[in-house]
């Protein structure tokens, strides 16, 4: 069985687009792509990854995983690019387990899936990927992903019994409606759902978790607090998983916070709001912007998307991009709770949450101009902010 740092190396794996030939080995795959300029090749097909990571990165990565006592013997049985953009790969372990990887969301195709798992029962790429898994014939089927993958992971273990084991890094959460649901599903099948979470992910502070055993993993420091998504940070130089640590005081606040709010929302300011916040993020993240750009990159991204969707609803896009501005206020402070965190200093907290009251007033001022100052959406909104900052003031007395 594959450890937890053998999972992680996979599912970093799968995001180079390499093609293999049948029952070829990991390490010969391996082996094959740190030949001449053939890992260069396949980085440049990653311009919009979501990983971005240099070519030392890949070559260290790459080394890792050959040094591994199981990853090398794993056989490809087989690998998928399906036209929604999603990818995944089948292996085969000396146990006869099949060992299913889902990569996480790379290309804009994807960026309206990531959305809708947030205010949906089930997407488009989660049937996918829930097909993919009942089409092997095998009942000894373990599934991994990083990101989104870890996402589609869970959703295939709740909803196929074929799935033994699930492995999900740094996966995004659910939607209150797949939680209610699947209710009975879940609770039958989360024992087998692990999640490795670096403690400073943001994205898996977003939305539910239906995992039955969490791990967070204290990684070394990022200058961009987007960057504590990426899956190889949980890893030492050599590879190994890095030290176990206790959940962010602050992640379940931020993950109440967001989940009540976006299920409060009427469903077309829903699926418009979630959409640009998820795609905002991953922006982001594939172009290495610093995350205080966030609010203009998510304002373009709505543009785009709004553009055929929505163009005709002006009001849905103005009150989208507000509600964004609430969702997105801890992640433009993110950097700031780790510093709380790390050195225990109230006093910078105390700031912290004075300059986002502050910046809460301006977005409700805006939201006024925009709209009757009456209408339950723009009260909600400062309600549900309220009790957010009421609950981060009582979090310092915990620090």
């Amino acid at each position: 069985m594959l450890s937890n740092d053998e999972f992680i190396l996979l599912d970093e794996l799968i995001y180079l687009e390499w093609d293999a030939y049948d029952d070829e080995s990991v390490e010969e795959l391996v082996l094959d792509i740190l030949k001449d300029d053939n890992l260069k090749i396949l980085m440049d097909k990653m311009s919009n990854c979501v990983v971005s990571s240099t070519k030392e990165e890949w070559e260290r990565t790459l080394e890792q995983i050959l040094t591994k006592p199981n990853l090398p013997k794993l056989v490809i049985i087989n690998v998928e690019n399906h036209k929604s953009g999603m990818r995944t790969a089948a292996f085969k372990d000396s146990d006869e387990n099949v060992i299913v990887v889902f990569r996480g969301t790379t290309t804009i195709k994807e960026w309206d899936d990531n959305g809708q798992g947030a205010y949906e029962y089930d997407t488009e790429q989660q049937i996918y990927a829930l097909n993919y898994v009942n089409s092997i014939d095998s009942d000894k089927i373990i599934v991994t992903g990083h990101s989104k993958g870890g996402n589609k992971a869970q959703y295939t273990t709740v909803r196929s019994p074929k799935v033994i084991k699930c492995v999900s890094i740094n996966g995004q959460g659910f939607s209150n409606e797949f939680i209610n649901k699947y209710k009975k599903l879940i609770d039958g099948n989360k024992e087998k759902i692990i999640a490795v979470n670096s403690k400073y992910d943001y994205v898996n502070c977003l939305f539910n978790s239906v995992a039955g055993e969490t791990h967070y993993i204290k990684t070394s420091f990022q200058f961009n607090p987007l960057f504590y998504h990426k899956g190889s940070i949980m890893l030492d130089y050599d590879g190994n998983l890095r030290d176990e640590t206790s959940r962010s005081i602050f992640a379940k606040i931020i993950n109440d916070f967001s989940t009540s709010l976006v299920s409060d929302l009427p469903d077309d300011l829903k699926s418009i709001t979630v959409d640009g916040l998820i795609s905002g993020i991953e922006a982001v993240l594939c172009k290495k912007q610093s995350s205080d750009r966030i609010i203009k990159i998510i304002g373009s991204v709505l543009i785009m998307m709004t553009y055929g969707k929505y163009f005709k609803i002006k009001e849905t896009f103005a009150l989208s991009y507000m509600v964004i501005q609430f969702l997105v206020l801890p992640l433009l402070f993110w950097a700031d709770f780790i510093n709380v965190e790390e050195t225990k200093n109230k006093e910078l907290l105390k700031d912290i949450l004075n300059k986002m009251d502050k910046a809460a007033m301006t977005i409700i001022n805006k939201l006024k101009l925009t709209e009757d100052s009456k209408n339950p959406i723009s009260k909600n909104l400062y309600s549900k902010f309220d009790i957010f900052i009421n609950k981060l003031h009582g979090a310092v007395e915990s620090l």
